[in-house]
């Protein structure tokens, strides 16, 4: 009787166990409370098992910040074969800055300044079950300014006998997607400004057409736009210039069970009308002078090549953008920027900080404003030349509704090396802050 005991519970672990720790217990070479059993699994997928999906961070719940922007959606009923959806879309940006530009060998310039950065209205359609629509104006600043920033179609084309995964076609004035700061649109911005080279390399908005295509991890596009540069409706002219991209976008799972959201992009812009675009670049400052030693702008520079690369990871808490940029054709610039976020309270506030660098090949090779409206391309702040430069920036931004309602607070430092020109080294340490409101 003192048998049966032990041979039920050899039967009861023989399908847990290997064969060998069986008969280790049978002869007594090991005891049954010491075995090291598998776990008993309840059909259930575990941790490591499940798919990786990437969360967003979640929002406070605001239900009266969401009784406000609810009421945008003007028209929606998915069932009208012409017009589904009409939606009111559009933002208000206000920005400061406070700060002296110390110049070496010159003048100083004040930097305290206030303006409303943006303000712009417009509307979203949906029609005909695969088209969206919009038209952006702009209303900030003087008449120089105002403008159509934006009035495009975006078409979804059935290719599915070609290839598998969803293929696009963009038409009209909208500005082509290079770079990671470039492309987003302002109100999703990290920082008060764009970086230096940022705004130096944007292309403008204008009339193109753009065919795009997704299947699974990767996406591609390639598109055609005009040279002239016209605030409203621009023209066909010049040979323009040609955008193509390339991304790959994973999400993976970490040991510690956190989910990241990865993307590798590669942006490529080649103009075809040299220094005769209005598009590459999109401002005009030939004949200016500087604000560090009066030094003039002789011409615009004339990019032909221009290029963007670099990996963003975000996981919900923390995220970080890198980038390297380049511009090649008359003169040439390059630079690095680097971005890092943390939610400290998730939802609400979120830390943020930026390096940027960026070099050139000869004097006056870059140029940009410092402080707010720092973008040379829309207003006449002092503009600083230079062939090297560079930017610590960092701040706090606090989400009062999402990323619709949001106050940034920063502060930067920075510097524009003259080395090769007038020797006029300008260095500041400028105070941002900006309220952003967007719908």
């Amino acid at each position: 009787m003192k048998h049966i005991p032990i041979g039920l519970t050899v039967l009861a672990l023989a399908g847990q166990v290997e064969a060998n720790d069986a008969l280790d217990i049978l002869e007594n070479n090991e005891r049954i409370n010491e075995l090291e059993l598998p776990p008993v699994g309840d059909g259930e997928e575990t941790v490591d098992q499940t798919p990786a999906v990437f969360v967003p961070v979640a929002y406070p719940e605001r239900p009266e910040m969401n009784a406000v922007w609810d009421r945008l959606p003007v028209y929606e009923n998915q069932n009208n074969r012409w017009v589904q959806e009409v939606s009111l879309m559009g933002g208000y940006e206000w920005g400061g800055s406070w700060g002296d530009a110390r110049v070496k060998g010159g003048s100083d310039t004040d930097l305290d300044t206030t303006r409303t950065r943006r303000a712009r209205l417009g509307a979203r359609m949906k029609i005909f079950g695969n088209t969206e629509i919009e038209v952006v104006g702009e209303f900030a600043g003087d008449a120089d300014y105002q403008r159509i920033e934006r009035i495009k179609a975006k078409t979804r084309i059935d290719t599915s006998r070609l290839a598998a995964g969803s293929s696009f076609l963009e038409y009209g004035k909208f500005q082509p997607g290079f770079g990671i700061e470039q492309s987003k649109d302002s109100s999703e911005l990290l920082t008060p400004e764009r970086s230096l080279l940022a705004n130096m390399l944007m292309p403008a908005s204008t009339m193109g057409v753009r065919f795009s295509h997704e299947s699974g991890p990767w996406s591609w596009g390639i598109g055609w736009f005009s040279a002239d540069s016209d605030r409203y409706l621009p023209g066909i002219e010049g040979a323009g210039f040609l955008a193509a991209n390339l991304a790959y976008e994973e999400t993976s799972r970490l040991d510690s069970g956190s989910v990241v959201r990865t993307r590798w992009h590669f942006d490529y812009l080649h103009n075809l009308d040299g220094e005769d675009s209005e598009s590459v670049p999109r401002y005009d400052l030939a004949g200016n002078l500087s604000a560090n030693g009066g030094q003039a702008i002789v011409m615009n520079p004339a990019y032909k090549h221009m290029l963007s690369t670099g990996i963003s990871m975000e996981s919900e808490e923390f995220a970080l953008e890198t980038e390297f940029q380049l511009a090649n054709g008359d003169e040439s610039a390059w630079g690095l920027t680097i971005t890092p976020s943390y939610w400290v309270m998730p939802g609400v506030v979120r830390v943020v900080g930026r390096y940027h660098y960026a070099d050139s090949n000869g004097a006056g090779g870059l140029f940009g404003g410092m402080g707010a409206g720092s973008d040379s391309y829309y207003d006449s702040s002092p503009t600083f030349i230079g062939d090297e430069f560079h930017s610590f920036y960092a701040g706090a931004n606090v989400h009062f509704h999402e990323d619709k309602l949001v106050l940034l607070n920063g502060l930067e430092w920075a510097t524009m090396k003259d080395e090769a020109g007038g020797g006029y080294e300008t260095s500041a340490w400028i105070w941002h802050t900006g309220a952003r409101l967007s719908f």
